[in-house]
Parts: C-alpha cells; sequence; structure tokens
C-alpha cells in the first residue's frame, strides 16, 4: 500500500493506542471480575460463619437458663431478621427431612411453619452439598461455596452446618445458607463493559484525529523542504531550504541538505570556472597554431627558413597544448576517485636528488642556485608511483624557480621521522600574496613571477596547473602540501609536503 509518512504514522499510533487499551481493559475487566468475585464469596463466607456462630450462642445462653425449648426458635427468628439486610438471603435448615426458612414463635415449640418453605433451587443445592461435600462442611469453621439461580437472578451461595449442642444429642444439625445476589455485579460489570466499548472508540477516534493533525503539523516543514527543492534547479544554487527548528531531526536534515546545496552550487561554479579557464588556456596555443598556419598559408611561395620558423613555433604550441591536455586528463582521473599510477617502493632521496638535476640546467639559465640536503635522513623509502612523485617535486621546483629572482637560491630539504617524510622547497622570491593563499592550490590560479616565461623548457607550462597537480599528486599518496611561511628570510615561499614513511624492514606503510 502506498500510503503517505503521516497516514501512516497516524496508523502505527492508532494501532499501538488500540493494543495499549485493549490490554488494559482486559486486565482491567478480569481484575474487576476476579475481585467482585472474592468480595461476594468473602462476604457470603463469613456471614454463614456469623449466623452459625450467633445461632450457637443463643443456645448455649438458653441451656444455661433452662428455657431451651421456649427461646430456641425465638431466637432463629431474631437472628434472621437482624441478618436480612441488603442483597444477602439467610435460609435455616435442619439436616433431616425437615426444611424451613424461619422457626415462628407458635403455641407448639416443634411445630413449623409450612408457609415458610425453602425454595427447590436452595434445596437441591443443600441436597448436593451434603452428598458430595459432606468432608468439607463436617468442619464448623468451613463453609461450602456454590452458585444458584433463583427468581431469574444469579445468586453465590455459602452452606456451613450447625452441629447440635452436646447438652441436647437429639437435636438435628442445621445447615445454615447465605445468599448474595449478583445482580448488582453484574449490573456493575455491565456499565463497566459498555464504558469501555464507548470509551475505547472514541479515545482512538480522537487519537487519529489528534495524531494526523500532529503528523501534518510535524511534517508540514517536510511538504515545504520538498516544494522548495523541487523548485531549485542549476541557475539558482544559491536558495537555501526553510529551517523551521534547527534542533529537531528535521531541522537538521534542513541544513545538512543547505550544506549539500552549498556544496553543489560551489562544485558547479568550480566546474564553470573550470571549463572557463581551461578554455581560455586552450584558446591560446590554438589561435598560436591556428595563426601561424593563417599566415603561412596566406602567400603562395616561402622560403624554407620561414616554413620552418612557422612549423617550430607550431611544435612548440602543440607541446604546450598537449601538456595542459595530460595536466587536465590527470586532474579529471583524480577528481573521479580512480586510482593513479602504480605503486611501489620509491627511493624518495634519489628521486628528490634527481629531480633537482633536471631542472639544474634551468635554474643556471635563470641565475639561481639550486641546493639540496636531506638533513641526515639518508635512505628514505615512500610507498607510491616514481613517475608521479617525480613530478609532484618536479613541479614544485619549476614554481619556485619561477618566483625566484636572480641571484636567489632555492632550498631544497628532506626530513624524516619515524612515520613521516617532509620535502622543503623554499625559494627567497617576493613570497605569495595575502589575497592567494587560499586559493594556491586551485587551478588556473597564477602568481606574479620574478622570471620570464619560458615556453621551451619544458617545465612549468604557464597554465596554472602544477601547483594542482602536486597537491593531487600528494593526496593520491595519502598526503598533503602546505604552504608555510620563511623560518629564516622575511620574504620567499617555503612549500612542504609530507607523505607516510615506508618501513625498511617490514616493507609496509607505518
Amino acid at each position: 500500500m502506498r500510503l503517505s509518512i503521516r497516514m501512516r504514522l497516524t496508523l502505527w499510533n492508532a494501532s499501538v493506542l488500540a493494543l495499549v487499551l485493549g490490554t488494559f481493559a482486559f486486565a482491567g475487566w478480569v481484575t474487576l471480575t476476579s475481585t467482585l468475585q472474592q468480595r461476594t464469596d468473602a462476604a457470603v463466607r463469613e456471614s454463614a460463619l456469623v449466623v452459625a456462630g450467633a445461632i450457637r450462642a443463643e443456645r448455649s445462653a438458653a441451656y444455661a437458663r433452662g428455657d431451651v425449648e421456649e427461646v430456641r426458635g425465638a431466637t432463629e427468628q431474631a437472628v434472621l431478621r437482624e441478618l436480612r439486610v441488603g442483597d444477602l438471603e439467610v435460609f435455616i435448615a435442619d439436616e433431616g427431612a425437615q426444611l424451613m426458612a424461619a422457626r415462628q414463635p407458635g403455641p407448639s415449640r416443634t411445630r413449623i411453619d409450612e408457609t415458610v418453605l425453602l425454595p427447590d433451587e436452595v434445596r437441591a443445592l443443600m441436597r448436593d452439598i451434603v452428598q458430595t461435600r459432606a468432608v468439607e462442611i463436617a468442619d464448623e469453621r468451613r463453609v461450602a461455596l456454590g452458585s444458584v439461580r433463583m427468581r431469574g437472578i444469579e445468586w453465590r451461595a455459602g452452606v456451613t452446618r450447625l452441629a447440635p449442642m452436646a447438652q441436647d444429642p437429639g437435636e438435628p444439625a442445621l445447615l445454615v445458607t447465605v445468599l448474595h445476589s449478583l445482580e448488582d455485579n453484574r449490573l456493575l460489570l455491565r456499565a463497566v463493559r459498555n464504558t469501555l466499548l464507548l470509551a475505547i472508540p472514541l479515545a482512538l477516534l480522537a487519537s487519529v484525529i489528534a495524531g494526523y493533525a500532529l503528523a501534518r503539523r510535524s511534517l508540514a516543514p517536510l511538504d515545504a523542504m520538498t516544494t522548495r527543492t523541487a523548485s531549485i534547479t542549476a541557475a539558482d544554487l544559491d536558495d537555501r531550504l526553510p529551517v523551521v527548528n534547527p534542533h529537531d531531526e528535521l531541522g537538521r536534515l534542513a541544513q545538512i541538505m543547505n550544506g549539500l546545496l552549498g556544496r553543489v552550487g560551489d562544485a558547479f561554479r568550480t566546474q564553470r570556472q573550470f571549463v572557463a579557464d581551461a578554455s581560455h588556456e586552450l584558446r591560446t596555443p590554438i589561435a598560436i597554431i591556428r595563426g601561424e598556419a593563417d599566415v603561412t598559408l596566406r602567400r603562395s611561395t616561402r622560403d624554407e627558413s620561414e616554413y620552418r620558423e612557422a612549423l617550430h613555433v607550431i611544435r612548440e604550441e602543440s607541446v604546450r597544448l598537449s601538456r595542459i591536455v595530460d595536466d587536465l586528463f590527470l586532474l579529471a582521473r583524480v577528481d573521479a576517485g580512480n586510482p593513479i599510477g602504480e605503486h611501489r617502493e620509491v627511493a624518495l632521496t634519489e628521486l628528490v636528488a634527481t629531480a633537482a638535476r633536471s631542472v639544474r640546467s634551468l635554474a643556471e639559465s635563470r641565475g639561481v642556485t639550486l641546493q639540496v640536503s636531506d638533513a641526515g635522513a639518508g635512505d628514505v623509502r615512500v610507498h607510491g608511483d616514481r613517475v608521479l612523485l617525480h613530478r609532484l617535486v618536479l613541479n614544485l621546483l619549476d614554481n619556485a624557480l619561477k618566483h625566484a629572482p636572480s641571484g636567489s637560491t632555492v632550498h631544497v630539504r628532506v626530513e624524516a621521522t619515524d612515520q613521516r617524510v617532509q620535502i622543503d622547497v623554499q625559494d627567497e622570491g617576493p613570497g605569495v600574496p595575502v589575497a592567494l593563499r587560499d586559493r594556491l592550490f586551485e587551478r588556473f590560479v597564477h602568481g606574479a613571477s620574478s622570471q620570464p616565461a619560458d615556453g621551451a623548457s619544458g617545465h612549468g607550462g604557464g597554465a596554472g596547473l602544477g601547483l594542482s597537480i602536486a597537491q593531487a599528486i600528494a593526496h593520491a599518496h595519502g598526503g598533503h602540501i602546505d604552504l608555510r611561511p620563511s623560518t629564516d628570510r622575511s620574504t620567499g615561499a617555503c612549500f612542504c609536503v609530507s607523505l607516510p614513511r615506508l618501513a625498511s624492514v617490514s616493507g609496509e606503510l607505518v
């Protein structure tokens, strides 16, 4: 079933409430029924024992006075008249053939008033108890309980046996029967049942209405978020979702969605800027290549030297164009999360020395001294791709040589600890402007150079991708590059590469 969240919450709440109310009603019904039953049994049992005790006390008093025959019937009638109150009815009968409800005082002490007879239902109950539960009622302290239906009403009955007095063994034993009407219990249970049958549906209906209203009110921010999210396009990624309560779940969700929209907006802006910058960088060499070709083909005849010069320019721009395309391809693979290079054990100290030798001629042509030291690091090894790590060091050296003034020195140091390896490339140039420090490792970001561009050198390229590629290579090897201020000079920039070190014994990353 395709139900909305608010409807599912409402139905779930109503189901739980129905289960709780049903369980409570059933438990309450069982408890009330059991309590009423226990109270009725206790009342019947205590009343039977009280009546039997009263008759026994009166008989004892009569025997003590010596007027047993004259007082016996009046005593029994007085006891009955005193205890027949409320919903209790008391019947007394001898255990033999003579059954009576009460003795009436009259001329004959032994005459039974035949107008007062035991009901058939009570007589049958007494007979059944005498026949089947004689042992139980033989003890005068015990009362046999039973149920009987009389005059259309259910009664709870208690029967106890009153043995004859020792002074008069010829007197028959009496059966004292106390009946307690269950009509009041039935009416009470019916009222409780009707109340439950009316109250539970009303409570469920109120729960459904209140639960639906509460769910609708609680999920209203979600509807607003859905509507606003559906209206957001790539053209208005700066729009944000409303945050009604920032401390509840929907508020936190809205904040997370706003953060996601911000990151998506930044990614879109970065992509647009990247495309624009890439187009700008690619347009220059393409325009030069096309211009040289147009100029060369404009005249029908040219000297060989002119053709060679035009082809040389086209070749240099093609190399520059190829280098930009390769850099963009590498950055695209990094952005896609694809692994780059083949990681193996690499001697980092040797690799830095090799990279320094590769740019030494370029440094000499620009009047810059290149100084390399390992600071006692010795044979330091890392796990990575040798070609990519070589390119990382070359990009940092090329960047330092671009900004190092003539006559200055570029310092390259390799330091190692038990877990990390650090490569510092420091120049004595003007340093990084404050406005560029936060964007230094972004793509196509150019800084002011202290040296003229050298397109034929094969290093740098002037596209503003060198530091971005170096940072991407460092991240691919579990490291990072930081820009730190010069420690012993007021000017210049120091780029610090930190990489995880490879243990020389185990051959595993520390």
